[in-house]
């Protein structure tokens, strides 16, 4: 299975597609012919590339280039069909967010099953949450930075703290709380804007390199309208 995190449009007819696999970490496949019309007149490719949407989970089978570039990926389909964060604005920034967030910062290519059921389980939660999703990527900062090796708590005593003493209780509410009890800690646009900043200042310190996700900007503008 895969975990689809960024897809690049490659020549005129490919499209580059990163992901994060159950078996092998983290690939890069191309997709070739995509945007053929020939296929867009089957429909194959077309409808096939609209399911390569940021998280969305697939079953895939690939094959490897004849002269050792990129592998193909040869075929896919949904493992489950996740309309909710597909048409919901509140979940779209979210997934945005996080799918850019993996992209970045998930560069090691290392099998890690642990990790892939946490990413799996969380796209699924995101899924199913019927009330408000504002809190759901403080969740999964909180979960994502123990995977990473930097869990928060870390550097709550330590001389690099990017976080005030308010933002340390929320965080530790966070990680004290269940699923459902995070989701439904109160917070404003603001507070959540501030301490998401202060949590990329955090992985970027420890990762040595600068964080800069486009869809941070989204993320905080629908956070607004909350």
């Amino acid at each position: 299975m895969m975990i689809v995190l960024h897809t690049l449009k490659y020549g005129d007819t490919s499209l580059i597609v990163h992901g994060y696999t159950q078996e092998e970490g983290r690939v890069s496949f191309i997709l070739r012919g995509a945007f053929r019309q020939a296929n867009v007149k089957k429909g194959s490719s077309k409808h096939g590339t609209v399911l390569l949407h940021p998280l969305s989970i697939v079953n895939y089978v690939a094959s490897k280039s004849p002269k050792g570039s990129m592998p193909y990926l040869k075929e896919f389909s949904p493992k489950y069909r996740l309309h909710s964060i597909r048409e919901d604005f509140s979940k779209i920034s979210i997934v945005m967010f996080i799918s850019e967030l993996l992209y970045r910062t998930l560069l090691h290519s290392e099998r890690d099953e642990e990790l892939y059921a946490f990413l799996e389980d969380a796209v699924l939660k995101l899924e199913a949450v019927e009330g408000s999703p504002a809190n759901f990527h403080l969740w999964f900062l909180d979960r994502y930075a123990a995977f990473l090796g930097f869990p928060f708590e870390r550097g709550f005593n330590l001389d690099f703290n990017p976080f005030t003493p308010e933002q340390t209780d929320r965080l530790r509410s966070i990680h004290e709380a269940s699923f459902e009890e995070a989701l439904s800690l109160p917070m404003t646009g603001a507070e959540r804007k501030e301490l998401i900043e202060a949590v990329i200042r955090w992985l970027e310190f420890h990762t040595g390199s600068r964080i800069d996700l486009r869809s941070l900007s989204v993320l905080h503008q629908i956070s607004k309208l909350r």
